[in-house]
């Protein structure tokens, strides 16, 4: 920090136009020169009939790329960024006054830190001195931004095949139960195994009863034709609150030989009911149940499907279901 001759105020060393006058700084090799002032007995007072605006120096050209922080006040004359704490550019003396200040990123206001404020005497940056980051920190940052841009519109097209294409739906649906169940289930009851002591059926192909679907094997399946509404009945021996079932889908041998349910309707012997959104896989689902404490019976219809290619009915390899202990 230097004190200025022309003016009497304190500022860096490496500016043309003071930050609180905005006059201009007489240079030599050495810095701003400290003129010596007269005594004003000795001084010529000449009044010039009209004031005269002290010259400015011409506009130079930046040799690398402005590097500009949030809150930087811009130059209306220049483009030169300057200090939110400056009255006037500190390149060509222009006032500040109604200059454009650099505005900050809706992200960074949210989750970006506050800058660090410095006491009287300390400089910013590491180690007190501060860095330009010319061309390289422009292409740092100009990559930054085209990752930015990138991943909104990879997140606007997820959304948008969310909203509109079911099975993709169902499948993020089906991972994030499971992983919710996954992070829960640590302070959770512990879940038991519950078997139905009966299960029948609305209706069913030859050979594949509905008994097949609690079986515990995936090799077999129950199946029926997708009209009327196929249903299956579980019975209980005991009141039941059922909190998980695990799900396998079709017949896992030929996938697209039959129908997969996509949504089943569940509805307890005690009047309220849930529904199970299932993802198109063979693979086994856990999906997460409600409303059911205290039935004896549950009636599962199948009111959603997964088109296949080439078969007509819908199947169920096995239906396993848990509650609490």
């Amino acid at each position: 920090m230097v004190i200025y001759a022309e003016c009497g105020h304190q500022g860096p060393a490496d500016v043309e136009f003071c930050g609180e006058c905005g006059q201009y700084l007489k240079w030599d090799d050495d810095g701003p020169v400290a003129v010596a002032r007269q005594p004003v007995a000795l001084q010529q007072v000449v009044q010039p009939a009209e004031p005269v605006a002290p010259a400015r120096p011409p506009q130079r050209q930046v040799a690398e790329e402005e590097v500009l922080s949030p809150g930087d006040l811009i130059c209306g004359r220049c483009g030169k960024g300057n200090a939110p704490s400056r009255n006037f550019c500190s390149r060509c003396g222009e006032s500040l006054a109604e200059s454009q200040v650099v505005k900050t990123s809706w992200w960074r206001r949210l989750f970006g830190r506050k800058p660090k404020e410095h006491h009287a005497g300390e400089r910013p940056g590491k180690d007190g001195v501060r860095r330009r980051t010319g061309r390289a920190g422009a292409a740092r940052r100009q990559a930054g931004k085209v990752i930015r841009r990138a991943i909104t519109v990879a997140l606007l097209l997820s959304a948008l095949v969310y909203a509109l294409y079911q099975p993709f739906r169902g499948a993020i649906n089906t991972a994030a139960t499971g992983l919710w169940g996954q992070v829960t289930g640590v302070f959770e009851a512990k879940l038991n195994p519950v078997r139905p002591t009966k299960v029948t059926a609305n209706a069913q192909s030859p050979g594949h009863p509905a008994t097949l679907v609690s079986d515990n094997a995936t090799n077999t399946f129950w199946s029926a034709p997708v009209t009327p509404e196929p249903a299956l009945v579980f019975t209980f021996d005991h009141a039941v609150d059922l909190r998980q079932a695990i799900v396998h889908s079709g017949n896992a041998a030929d996938l697209q030989s039959t129908h997969r349910p996509a949504k089943v309707h569940l509805v307890f012997s005690t009047g309220k009911t849930y529904d199970l959104v299932l993802a198109d896989t063979p693979d086994e689902q856990k999906v997460p149940i409600e409303n059911s404490a205290g039935a004896t019976s549950v009636e599962l219809h199948v009111v959603g499907l997964h088109r296949s290619l080439n078969g007509t009915e819908v199947a169920i390899s096995e239906i396993e279901l848990f509650e609490a202990g």
